[in-house]
């Protein structure tokens, strides 16, 4: 079914009295261009399609999101989330809960990914509320479960960083093992956890790569961390660090791939370490709203709480977001002044039209290497999803790494 179908199903079984937030549908509208028909009524960015292909049922979601009540002054659904009946976060997990107790009878793999990914659901999008990372936990624990029963070689790994503070990972290994194989760091960006990638990157997998997803300061399950002006790089190189003393990984041959907010932290790491054999900037933010105070209105508000809580700030804090974001940039770090800072092969990849990362970002993001490759997929909005794009960062990856 497509999301426009989807979300027609969905548009019957919600039932909604308010109003359409035109603010509110500016930014979703900007930041994808196919978005469901009740988008309107919500906060945050309705990824059904996604959680789908994740492994979720379309009843999962159904079911959950009837429930929803609008709470406090704002007239959309799931502003609040406070662990009690109609909020989000408590919705999705009681349907989870049975979820897991239906696999832990099945035994399938399934079955565990069915559960994860609602449970993934109930965590979304992550603002460190305490019940959003209790169910962000059950996810990562029922993916495990998912991939040991499909015979897959996933391993929960800790990080460490310069300061000794620990980072949370999943080592994801090809079934051969008997030699040292070439390795990826791959993370996501504000809103998309180091569970929600398995299908991007199992094409390498089945060649022969590794694969260790983390998540960006501040999100996900690096909460306890945050992204932070002068130890930018401060995850990416602990998991660089952490796969070059693996015995399992061919040390000369690590590349790397981050999307969307965490392009910040993925440039910094990437000038600085020289060892990288490629480096894959997705959707990358390097300026844009952070930078350009105009372009913020094409954000939506999820995503804009979702920047803020991984710099430090209290979700919904506007004000810290205006004086502390902008230091982020690197255009006004002086870093997009066209000069390259490294010779590491690098793809800059995205759809056109992206309110996060616009083609004259690509482009500067490009010269920051001498060897750099900018591709625009046929697709609308904020990151590129067609198997084109796809397949082209996986081909970059191969012939480099």
């Amino acid at each position: 079914m497509n999301k426009l179908q989807l979300a027609g199903v969905i548009g019957l079984v919600v039932s909604s009295s308010v109003f359409a937030n035109d603010e509110n549908m500016t930014a979703h509208t900007a930041f994808k261009s196919n978005i469901a028909e009740m988008q309107s009524d919500y906060y945050r960015s309705l990824r059904v399609d996604e959680w789908i292909e994740l492994g979720a049922k379309k009843s999962d979601i159904l079911s959950a999101m009837g429930r929803l009540k609008a709470s406090g002054e704002s007239p959309l659904l799931d502003t609040e989330n406070t662990n009690s009946p109609g909020h989000w976060t408590y919705e999705f997990v009681q349907i989870a809960k049975v979820l897991e107790q239906e696999a832990m009878k099945a035994q399938t793999a399934d079955a565990y990914q069915r559960a994860s990914t609602v449970y993934l659901i109930a965590s979304y999008p992550n603002l460190h509320r305490a019940n959003e990372i209790a169910a962000l936990d059950k996810a990562v624990d029922l993916y495990l479960q998912a991939a040991n029963l499909r015979g897959e070689n996933v391993q929960k790994v800790a990080l460490t960083r310069f300061d000794d503070r620990s980072i949370p990972g999943l080592l994801h290994l090809p079934k051969n093992t008997s030699k040292s194989v070439p390795a990826i760091i791959w993370t996501g960006g504000v809103d998309k956890t180091l569970i929600e990638h398995h299908a991007e990157f199992q094409e390498l997998i089945d060649s022969g790569y590794a694969v260790l997803t983390l998540d960006m300061p501040g999100a996900g399950l690096d909460y306890k961390n945050h992204t932070q002006l002068d130890e930018l790089d401060a995850s990416h190189q602990a998991a660089f660090e952490f796969l070059e003393n693996n015995k399992n990984i061919d040390k000369d041959r690590i590349g790397v791939l981050s999307s969307s907010g965490s392009g910040i932290t993925l440039m910094d790491f990437a000038i600085k370490q020289p060892k990288l054999k490629a480096v894959v900037a997705r959707c990358a933010l390097v300026d844009g709203p952070i930078g350009q105070k105009e372009t913020l209105k094409f954000v939506p508000r999820m995503s804009a709480d979702s920047f803020i809580a991984r710099i430090g700030g209290d979700v919904g804090d506007m004000a810290y977001f205006e004086k502390h974001a902008p230091s982020y940039s690197m255009a006004n770090r002086g870093l997009l002044d066209g000069k390259a800072r490294m010779s590491t092969p690098l793809l800059v990849i995205n759809a056109q039209k992206d309110p996060i990362a616009s083609l004259g970002d690509m482009e500067k993001t490009a010269k920051l290497s001498s060897q750099s490759t900018v591709y625009v997929a046929d697709e609308f909005g904020h990151c590129p999803d067609s198997k084109a794009a796809q397949d082209m960062i996986t081909q970059f990856l191969k012939q480099h790494i």
